[in-house]
């Protein structure tokens, strides 16, 4: 049996000294890059994406020194709040001085703090319901398995 806590850890501690490169949602999943932007082939089309994403379909929330800037309620609704509310946490965490990332933490229950520069943090807190995807960690056109957490364990899939 995988160790989620142990698995996610070790998966993410790429992301420590990085930088916030793009903040966006799809929908109400909030997408996150880190790293340098590349440009990369997808499906016969070029792109740019940072060397990290992060996919988050579960609760989440953005706090900065210790208040709520943002949440996953944030981007449910009409299309035109989820994506005023992705522009702005765009600016907040790459559109001024750089945001990296200092430290995280994970625990077994699937979910992870990941604590950022100029007092930012963003927490993700899975809905535990088995069988659905509540976020995932990967390398932007890397043919490499993603880091996926499903009902807050990791899915076998994390390891193809």
């Amino acid at each position: 049996m995988t160790d989620t806590k142990a698995e996610i850890t070790k998966r993410l501690a790429v992301l420590v000294g990085l930088e916030v490169s793009w903040v966006s949602h799809a929908g109400d999943m909030l997408t996150m890059q880190f790293g340098p932007q590349r440009r990369h082939t997808l499906r016969g089309r070029e792109r740019e994406d940072g060397a990290w994403a992060l996919h988050v379909q579960c609760d989440w929330r953005i706090e900065r020194d210790g208040r709520a800037a943002s949440s996953r309620e944030d981007l449910r609704g009409a299309d035109e709040k989820a994506h005023d509310t992705a522009t702005r946490l765009h600016g907040m965490l790459v559109g001024q001085r750089p945001i990296k990332v200092e430290k995280l933490s994970a625990y077994d229950t699937g979910g992870m703090v990941i604590v950022l520069s100029r007092g930012y943090r963003l927490e993700v807190v899975p809905d535990g319901i088995e069988d659905d995807e509540d976020w995932r960690f990967f390398a932007p056109g890397i043919d490499a398995a993603h880091l996926v957490i499903e009902g807050g364990k990791v899915a076998a899939e994390s390891f193809d």
